[in-house]
């Protein structure tokens, strides 16, 4: 039996308003034996599923919790987080998922800041929550059976009436997840993510603009503490699909094109570095890949020839997209913008997407003029919790947000990102944009990757910086670097100083931390911040 589509509108209208944990209700009923989930080979169906849910949902409730409390989620990608983000939207318990990498103080500042009754773990591991938790007034609770801590299925199989709860209600404007933005500035915000966001995002990515359905299983690497992962977990069940999760820590590009072989899965979202290492891991004698019909990036910027020789090899065409956790994931896609593919763009604003490029003093500029994005929409968050210093500002007085990101947009509303206004460099008076010089080193066919960003100089202020690792086989030196990119850039962009190395460091969504390379290049050679 296959999931009926439900039109955006519909989505906003009863039953399917108010608690998103509606949308996962339908799935439950109108397709029970589907497979829902698959992880390391476990599996459960969406009857099992929807059990679990309202299971681990009973569960919140013994421990107390009410609709509007918070608890952390420190667990990795797998079923026992699918259902406990899933339990605490039918609870109305909002849930701020911690990258699942972090250690005590990281774990310490956002439990703390998030004001949360209990963090939730997988298994027993708890060796770096037990020790963030233990000056707070914060409860482990294991989401399997474990020694040591209160279980959540225990407790839900405790409840008076186990599995039988109706969903919470709650209203458009309410809460529903409570994820940190990665902090390159200061600390992390605590982004306050709604219902309504939710909702039309899930209906966004359920339905094309012609209301056809999303065919075929998904697949999930990303991390789904990260928005875009979770956000396609909830999107793929409130569609009745087969979900196929992989953990990013684990990260083996043969095993997704093992997967991609063996099931029918149409599509596929990455980031940069996964492309590359697909391609380098694909034989297409051995792998089948016709049913993938398309695969979307995001994160860091796509280098073209990755993009080229991608398409080429797989045959689907590889597309951008541009979103943040404040914009609840997708702002801007290639994939369903009008007039098909342009080279270089994010695409148009999504359906229910406002979007613009204004100059310093907040006037929108003509196209092809460069500018700070901005966006209003119903996926835009509530604000940051606990932060009305950021809340001012950051959204302007006719409701738009300012991303922090400059681009330029063409005279067919297709947006071109240039970078991060706080990664830009000031050097010698001129303005650097790290994604112009990063695009250029991605062209030479000896770069496999490539950071720039801005370092302190006495006399310039800052100076261009960039960290690359080569091509396999390749011999390529600094010099080499610095003479390729001053032969095609204006010589204020090309990088002074250049560091070849094995490898870049990365987060847990796959995206180069240009702050930590910062920090080693500055601490390496002495320079004041």
């Amino acid at each position: 039996m296959e999931l009926d589509i439900v039109s955006a509108e519909t989505l906003l209208e009863s039953p399917y308003d108010g608690n998103v944990a509606n949308l996962l209700e339908r799935a439950v009923v109108e397709q029970p034996d589907t497979i829902a989930v698959e992880h390391a080979g476990e599996t459960v169906t969406y009857r099992e599923f929807g059990d679990r849910v309202a299971r681990f949902a009973d569960g919140l409730r013994e421990l107390g919790l009410e609709a509007g409390d918070r608890v952390g989620l420190y667990m990795p990608n797998g079923i026992p987080f699918c259902t406990v983000v899933w339990a605490c939207c039918r609870a109305g318990v909002v849930a701020s998922p911690l990258n699942p990498e972090y250690r005590r103080r990281e774990i310490e500042y956002q439990l703390e800041h998030a004001d949360a009754d209990a963090v939730l773990i997988e298994g027993d591991a708890d060796e770096y929550v037990r020790e963030a938790v233990a000056d707070l007034e914060t409860e482990i609770v294991s989401a399997t059976a474990a020694d040591g801590h209160p279980s959540l299925p225990a407790l839900g199989d405790d409840a008076d009436a186990a599995g039988d709860a109706a969903v919470v209600d709650r209203e458009d404007d309410d809460v529903l997840l409570q994820p940190y933005t990665s902090g390159t500035t200061g600390q992390p915000k605590g982004v306050l993510l709604t219902h309504r966001n939710f909702r039309v995002q899930i209906a966004q990515s359920v339905s094309s603009y012609s209301a056809g359905p999303i065919e075929g299983d998904g697949i999930i690497v990303l991390p789904m503490y990260h928005i875009t992962g979770l956000l396609g977990m909830m999107a793929s069940l409130c569609a009745g699909r087969t979900l196929h999760l992989l953990r990013p820590d684990q990260w083996d590009p043969e095993l997704v094109l093992r997967k991609l072989d063996e099931h029918d899965i149409p599509s596929f979202v990455g980031v940069a570095a996964m492309f590359v290492d697909l391609l380098e891991a694909h034989d297409p004698d051995e792998y089948d890949l016709s049913t993938l019909i398309k695969a979307g990036q995001g994160g860091d910027k796509l280098p073209k020839p990755t993009q080229e020789q991608f398409e080429e090899a797989f045959d689907v065409p590889l597309t951008e997209g541009y979103g943040l956790t404040e914009t609840t994931a997708t702002s801007h896609t290639i994939r369903w913008s009008s007039l098909g593919n342009r080279s270089g763009s994010v695409g148009q604003p999504v359906g229910h997407t406002r979007s613009k490029v204004v100059d310093e003093d907040g006037e929108e500029v003509d196209p092809g003029e460069e500018g700070e994005i901005l966006i209003a929409g119903s996926q835009v968050m509530k604000g940051y919790y606990k932060n009305p210093e950021a809340n001012e500002e950051v959204f302007t007085e006719d409701g738009f947000f300012r991303t922090g990101d400059i681009g330029t947009r063409d005279e067919d509303n297709y947006y071109y990102i240039k970078g991060r206004e706080k990664e830009m460099i000031l050097t010698a008076g001129y303005n650097v944009y790290p994604r112009e010089v990063e695009n250029l080193l991605y062209e030479h066919p000896d770069i496999h990757e490539a950071a720039v960003f801005g370092v302190p100089d006495e006399r310039r202020g800052e100076t261009v910086a960039a960290a690359i690792t080569p091509a396999p086989d390749a011999a390529l030196t600094a010099d080499d670097v610095e003479e390729y990119v001053l032969g095609e850039l204006a010589p204020y962009k090309h990088p002074r100083i250049v560091e070849v190395r094995r490898d870049l460091p990365k987060t847990g969504s796959g995206k180069i931390r240009k702050t930590t390379l910062r920090e080693e290049f500055v601490a390496d050679r002495g320079l004041e911040s």
